[in-house]
């Protein structure tokens, strides 16, 4: 009897088996299943974090190459007609015309009832008036520019004036300057070697930037590739200019030697497929590559065509994979 017991037992432990087997099974499934759940959810809120995801950029792109240049301009001086005191009449940077009074003289006369006599300051020459002064204005003179020996003309020091109302000036001596603003400015650019000027066409366009504003470029033409007999200097030609290039002697700007106007990614958003460029895109909340046709790489950008203005880059694609879910803020 107990024998018969026993294996009533066993009976009922071995019926009992499969469910408990199929319920852990179930279990393991579900587990397996919420732990996928995280894993996706973890995933896309980590990619999500990492993966920055940006609009395409559009705008200009360009490499500047840094110079020193001597201004030389056409540029008369005229002097004082008498000792005495600066009436200004006409300020700084006006545009005057050919005998208009600029300023006068006030000097002490006793054949005046009240001490003092005025002497007009008159203009030789349509021009802008300026009456910040170096002393180098005949040194460095438009007409003889070819004939600089510039070697020589460097090591003679300006003498830096601003002559201003109500100064003592001397008669003689230079008060004021007229510049031509309808001739051209030349600058004589010191490029060393950071710039070779070789590579340029005389009569060819330079575009250069004076200031940090990329967008506003000067087109100046190139007049000599070697000046001065110097390989590392050339002369350009500068016809549009504003007013502050007619006081400085020396100035520093930039040489655009590439330049261009387009969409562009940052070079690191390049990811390459089967032997052609391209790059992760967002669509749909889904990771996609697209291949591009890159038109220039300058420094750390490229420029791209065949896109839209609407088009989300990943800029760090080392985070992503083709396929992979990302959010969108």
């Amino acid at each position: 009897m107990q024998t018969s017991k026993n294996e009533a037992e066993v009976r009922v432990r071995v019926r009992r088996n499969p469910r408990r087997a199929l319920s852990k099974l179930v279990l393991i499934f579900i587990s397996i299943y919420f732990i996928l759940l995280t894993y996706n959810f973890v995933h896309a809120l980590v990619v999500t974090r990492l993966a920055r995801v940006e609009t395409i950029s559009r705008g200009v792109v360009q490499s500047t190459v840094p110079v020193q240049g001597i201004l030389v301009r056409d540029e008369i001086l005229v002097t004082a007609p008498q000792t005495g005191l600066l009436k200004v009449i006409a300020p700084e940077g006006e545009r005057v015309r050919v005998g208009q009074v600029i300023a006068q003289v006030v000097a002490v006369s006793l054949d005046s009832h009240t001490g003092e006599k005025s002497f007009n300051i008159t203009s030789p020459r349509a021009g802008i008036v300026s009456y910040h002064l170096d002393g180098l204005e005949e040194v460095y003179s438009w007409k003889n520019i070819n004939e600089l020996d510039l070697e020589k003309v460097q090591t003679i020091p300006a003498e830096v004036n601003h002559v201003l109302p109500g100064s003592q000036v001397e008669e003689g001596k230079p008060v004021f300057k007229i510049v031509n603003n309808l001739e051209p400015v030349f600058i004589i650019a010191d490029t060393s070697v950071k710039l070779k000027s070789k590579d340029m066409e005389k009569g060819s366009i330079v575009l250069l930037l004076f200031g940090s504003d990329e967008n506003n470029v000067s087109r100046a033409v190139l007049s000599e590739k070697i000046f001065g007999a110097s390989p590392d200097r050339m002369l350009l030609s500068l016809s549009n200019y504003t007013n502050s290039l007619l006081t400085p002697r020396t100035i520093e700007f930039q040489v655009i030697t590439e330049r261009y106007d387009g969409f562009y990614i940052p070079v690191g958003a390049i990811v390459r497929k089967e032997g052609k460029d391209g790059i992760f895109t967002v669509y749909k909340e889904r990771v996609r590559w697209k291949d591009i046709e890159i038109k220039a790489r300058v420094g750390d950008k490229a420029i791209i065509n065949d896109v839209t203005a609407d088009l989300k880059v990943v800029s760090n694609p080392q985070y992503v994979k083709e396929g992979f879910p990302i959010k969108l803020p």
